[in-house]
């Protein structure tokens, strides 16, 4: 059997493989991007906030997203815990998108293709194994038989599925359990509708519901259950989402006059997972494949779209060098880690209010889940700054006490070299270590660490540091400057001469 080669295979055709693909033809990369095809029964409503704006500008995508007529996303009702339901429109008249998950593929789809992206609708991914110079995948379709590609370097967008993903060791969290409900329902035009173009998105003690339009008329519309604490039963799947959504007054009334399309309802796994490992030789777990995040906000999707533009980044950069694979593959799992972390500490604010008014095991077995994980997370390894508040304050203080600065470079400060990004490429930066801080790192926020230990010895006063810095790196405000100067002394990367 001839085997298809190209530079990068994409498997998966949503926003993260998508994403990755775009930012690998723009390499001047042979991409090729196979994926199944969406049924249109079972297409999931898809929101996506118009703080992803630029992001798909950068892809290219906008263009062709505006030129779609996707429903515009406005806003967001939310009426959660035992707080007044409130209606929050995005600020400036700015606005993103409602779509179901198949037209969103169709429109990525044509902008792939004529960005020279060869796109294999209607594959899937069967076999896997490693070849001499990279990954060889077989894959089955109804319409073109057996197939078999060839790469350097493999993206997994697979989503839940998880192709590869499952070879890197991705782990369900046992802790919680989910399941997610799914309907449509066609809705009539009301005047002066307050959730127009809105997400709607309500809580209730056994779990949460939320709503998309899809159409001028139609929205999708799904209910988060625990077959644990509630199983499904025999129970017909229609009358369980109803009942879930009688619990939730905002989505009662608006679909009070609404009918629902038949034969559309239909469950599916939502339950949390991560990956030991989001990267390994030659391959990468973009999106909702390495790590998923329980749907609280419009986050998914833009998540996706971060998450494969990091691949394609890291996969083109490897690609161009191959030296710098082991870096890009530590780099991406880092920053795929960090991401999965965060967001599980954010969501535990939601299920702490959520336990706290209905004290029900759907909720209180999120947050101990929740607050687990929190408590669990590795170190990011992103080069992020981690020193005590009060070590800061303390330099601070010291700081201010002196006339004269007087900094020189701390006794065990060291420059090693670790992967950081340059606009579209993965490059070797200068990173700071000490004994203090043996993590290497680089920023404080917007303060580039490297540029003011360098600057900062021979130095007399903050304001002639300060107006060095800014003539040797991008201007920052000086409050901003002198708490980065601060922080750079607790991790002990610059000190006050004791002489």
């Amino acid at each position: 059997m001839t085997a298809f080669r190209s530079d990068a295979l994409v498997l998966g055709g949503g926003p993260a493989g998508a994403a990755a693909a775009m930012v690998l033809a723009d390499a001047g990369r042979r991409v090729t991007l196979v994926r199944p095809i969406t049924p249109p029964g079972a297409s999931l409503g898809q929101s996506i906030p118009p703080s992803a704006r630029s992001l798909l500008e950068e892809l290219g995508f906008a263009q062709a997203m505006d030129g779609a007529a996707f429903v515009p996303n406005l806003g967001n009702t939310v009426a959660w815990a035992d707080t007044p339901t409130r209606r929050e429109a995005f600020a400036d008249d700015t606005r993103g998108y409602h779509a179901d998950r198949g037209s969103l593929e169709a429109v990525l789809d044509g902008v792939l293709r004529a960005a020279g992206v060869e796109v294999r609708a209607g594959l899937h991914a069967r076999t896997a194994e490693r070849s001499s110079d990279g990954w060889r995948i077989g894959c089955q379709g109804a319409g073109e038989g057996a197939s078999t590609f060839e790469a350097p370097w493999v993206v997994d967008a697979t989503g839940r599925h998880g192709f590869l993903a499952r070879r890197l060791g991705r782990t369900p969290d046992r802790r919680t359990s989910t399941l997610a409900l799914v309907g449509r329902w066609r809705v009539r035009e009301r005047e002066n509708d307050p959730d127009e173009g809105h997400t709607v998105i309500g809580s209730h003690p056994g779990g949460w519901a939320w709503s998309v339009p899809v159409s001028p008329t139609s929205r999708c519309v799904t209910a988060m259950v625990d077959p644990r604490h509630a199983p499904l039963g025999s129970t017909d799947l229609l009358d369980r989402l109803q009942n879930e959504l009688r619990q939730v007054p905002v989505l009662q009334s608006m679909l009070a006059e609404a009918t629902h399309v038949g034969g559309t309802v239909w469950a599916c796994p939502a339950s949390l997972y991560t990956s030991r490992r989001h990267a390994d030789h030659g391959v990468l777990l973009a999106g909702d494949a390495g790590s998923f995040i329980d749907p609280l906000s419009s986050y998914g999707v833009k998540k996706a779209l971060i998450s494969g533009r990091l691949a394609g980044i890291v996969a083109a950069s490897c690609l161009n060098d191959p030296r710098l694979s082991e870096h890009g593959t530590t780099f991406f799992d880092a920053h795929e880690r960090n991401v999965a972390a965060d967001y599980r500490a954010r969501a535990a604010d939601f299920f702490e209010s959520a336990a706290e008014a209905y004290r029900e095991p759907f909720w209180t077995d999120r947050l101990a889940a929740a607050v687990s994980a929190r408590a669990e997370a590795p170190a990011s390894g992103l080069g992020e700054v981690h020193v005590e508040r009060h070590a800061v304050v303390a330099a601070h203080e010291e700081l201010r006490a002196r006339s004269r600065l007087e900094l020189v470079h701390g006794p065990t400060t060291r420059v090693v070299q670790r992967p950081g990004l340059r606009d579209r490429e993965l490059i070797l930066d200068d990173h700071l270590v000490s004994d203090v801080h043996p993590e290497p790192v680089r920023y404080f926020r917007s303060v580039d660490l490297r540029v003011l230990t360098r600057i900062a010895v021979g130095m007399d006063g903050v304001p002639e540091l300060w107006s060095g810095y800014n003539r040797a790196a991008p201007p920052v405000d000086l409050p901003e400057f002198v708490t980065a100067l601060a922080v750079a002394c607790a991790a002990g990367f610059l000190v006050l001469d004791p002489s």
